[in-house]
């Protein structure tokens, strides 16, 4: 148990790394081309560039199939629990619970299949603007659905993530997310 939490923080922690860096990135890019835009009109070679919009969106991806993985690690996405513990016995909520993890994880393992062989089919087109293979971002849903996948594997296992932070918690990055 103790090798498996140092993998996970290890993983956590390059995941969160690499969420705020593209997020900082993002917010670089987004600003400097307001600014270029709006406030430096006149100046005719200092012009917003072509290529912010695209990158931004592409980095987007990445954000949003990293930080899918971080909700699932705090319970924070909507779930069939709060009907099944409601409307049905406690028993068949928690089959049913079961099975919804499996088949979450049967169309992760999927999306990954998947997404490798986009991945590897989009390496030879490259964004408009910008000499970027599209690949990069193509390798946004397998590495995501990997976290995912990670994340809910331990979930089935242990009933929930034995390693998340409870809220307020300071020795875990993702408790700031």
């Amino acid at each position: 148990m103790n090798a498996l939490r140092k993998i996970d923080k290890i993983l956590n922690r390059v995941r969160s790394v690499v969420l705020v860096a593209l997020l900082v990135s993002m917010m670089g890019m987004c600003t400097m081309n307001v600014v270029l835009r709006y406030l430096i009109k006149g100046v005719s070679f200092l012009r917003p560039f072509s290529w912010v919009n695209e990158m931004m969106q592409m980095l987007a991806i990445w954000v949003v199939f990293l930080a899918a993985g971080l909700g699932v690690r705090q319970d924070a996405h909507v779930s069939l629990e709060s009907f099944t513990e409601k409307y049905l016995p406690a028993k068949a909520s928690r089959i049913l619970h079961k099975a919804a993890q499996v088949i979450v994880i049967a169309t992760l393992v999927l999306l990954i299949v998947i997404g490798i062989q986009q991945t590897i089919k989009m390496r030879t087109s490259f964004l408009q603007n910008l000499p970027i293979s599209n690949a990069w971002f193509y390798a946004a849903i397998p590495v995501g659905c990997a976290y995912l996948l990670y994340e809910y594997i331990l979930i089935l296992v242990f009933g929930k993530n034995p390693f998340a932070s409870s809220p307020g918690e300071d020795d875990n990055v993702t408790g700031a997310f």
